[in-house]
C-alpha cells in the first residue's frame, strides 16, 4: 500500500510541505525557516510525517555530483526507506523525485498536487509546476514511499 493514499496523510502532507516554503537555501543545513538544501528539506519533511528518524544526513561535499556517476542518493533512498521506483508520467501526491544536475542525482523534492516542492539555490524551499520545463528535463528518477 503506498503510504499516502489516504487524504489525512495527504492533508499532514500538504501542511508540512507549506510550512517550509520560503525557507532559505543553506547547504547541509536542515532547520525550518532558517535554512536547508534539497536533501535536508525532503529528509526533515519525511521526519516530521514520522516517516524516518534521522540523526544526521551524512555529509556531502557540494560538488560530489560533477566527479561521480554513482547515484548515491539513489542508492541511500532505496537503502533507507520501503520505496517503489515509479515513473515520473505516474506521480501520486508524496513521491520524491531525483534530478540530474551534473553526473549523478543530486537534488531531491517532493511532488503533490502537480507541484515539485524543492529548496533551490538563491531561492530556498519553494514549489514550482511540475510542467516547468527547465525542471522536468533534469527529472531521472521518482520513488513511492510504501508503508
Amino acid at each position: 500500500m503506498d503510504l499516502f493514499e489516504s487524504k489525512e496523510k495527504q492533508n499532514e502532507l500538504k501542511m508540512i510541505l507549506d510550512s517550509w516554503v520560503n525557507t532559505p537555501f543553506k547547504h547541509h543545513c536542515g532547520v525550518k525557516n532558517k535554512g536547508c538544501d534539497c536533501i535536508h528539506f525532503v529528509a526533515r519533511v519525511f521526519e516530521e510525517m514520522g516517516i524516518v528518524t534521522l540523526s544526521k544526513v551524512p555529509n556531502y561535499p557540494r560538488d560530489w555530483h560533477l566527479h561521480n556517476t554513482r547515484e548515491l542518493l539513489s542508492e541511500a533512498i532505496e537503502n533507507y526507506l520501503t520505496v517503489e521506483k515509479v515513473k515520473l508520467n505516474s506521480l501520486k501526491n508524496g513521491d520524491i523525485i531525483l534530478s540530474h544536475y551534473g553526473k549523478a542525482a543530486s537534488h531531491a523534492a517532493i511532488y503533490f498536487d502537480g507541484y515539485v516542492y524543492q529548496a533551490i539555490i538563491d531561492i530556498g524551499v519553494c514549489k514550482i509546476n511540475f510542467k516547468d520545463k527547465k525542471f522536468k528535463k533534469i527529472m531521472k528518477f521518482a520513488y513511492r514511499i510504501k508503508e
